[in-house]
């Protein structure tokens, strides 16, 4: 049996979509700081939560854009229970 998961993605998921398919995922891009040396550095972290059924069986390489910024998806990590999240790199 197949949970929907719209409820769960309704109140803070975005449009977007992942190989010219539309989904609904909730999207984080946090950044981290960090001391390397003397030199500070940060780096960022895009991913996209989604439904896995709304995804190819191996969307890495596929093209996400979220917000009107494209991403190429770097991995997929599905958790088992119908969700993925991908992992993004600005394309």
């Amino acid at each position: 049996m197949t949970e929907d998961l719209a409820p769960f993605f309704a109140d803070f998921a975005v449009d977007a979509t992942v190989n010219g398919q539309a989904v609904r995922g909730i999207f984080d891009n946090g950044w981290q700081a960090a001391e390397v040396g003397l030199v500070g550095m940060s780096s960022a972290r895009p991913m996209l939560t989604l439904p896995t059924a709304g995804l190819s069986a191996d969307p890495v390489g596929q093209t996400a854009v979220v917000g009107g910024t494209s991403y190429l998806v770097a991995a997929h990590q599905p958790d088992g229970t119908g969700v993925s999240t991908l992992m993004l790199e600005r394309a």
